[in-house]
């Protein structure tokens, strides 16, 4: 199947990240779902590793992406909405490898540096920290999402009030 991109290539400006790795997800393999992005997102996938993920990588070393692109089956088959910056390219879900960096602290440390469209902490404290940049958007939220999946906009000083 040609891909639009090698797989295996490293993305240009982004040297700490593979194509591949910002399209792999476990439930499309286990459902069948190809998960390909057209040349447009491909493009937000680029800009959103070159502009937010590989700043994240210099600042805090090796980041995992737990979630990268998703086409719009693959969204709806997550649970989530076919409008996400996922189905876009131009989000991903992320940790730190290391397990000494709190998640608090590379959400904080994102909001006070890059430019984001959207930055949620999920879960936390356990979760993850879901980062997305479209250029061209000029939104801007930080939210909180629960448990039950609710999301509740908040500033940094509330996040950090409680996971700080």
């Amino acid at each position: 199947m040609d891909w639009g991109r090698d797989l295996k290539a490293k993305i240009p400006f982004a040297p700490n990240f593979t194509y591949g790795e910002m399209i792999r997800s476990d439930t499309a393999i286990r459902l069948g779902i190809v998960n390909k992005p057209t040349m447009a997102e491909w493009a937000r996938v680029e800009d959103l590793a070159k502009l937010i993920l590989q700043p994240i990588r210099n600042e805090f070393g090796r980041i995992k992406i737990l979630s990268g692109f998703r086409n719009v089956a693959l969204c709806v088959a997550v649970g989530s909405s076919a409008k996400s910056y996922h189905a876009f390219g131009g989000a991903a879900d992320i940790e730190p490898y290391d397990a000494s960096i709190r998640l608090f602290d590379m959400l904080d440390w994102i909001h006070e540096n890059l430019v984001y469209n959207t930055l949620i902490a999920e879960y936390f404290p356990e979760g993850w920290v879901h980062v997305g940049r479209i250029l061209g958007d000029e939104r801007h939220h930080l939210k909180l999402k629960d448990p039950k999946h609710h999301f509740q906009r908040v500033d940094i000083e509330y996040i950090g009030r409680i996971y700080g």
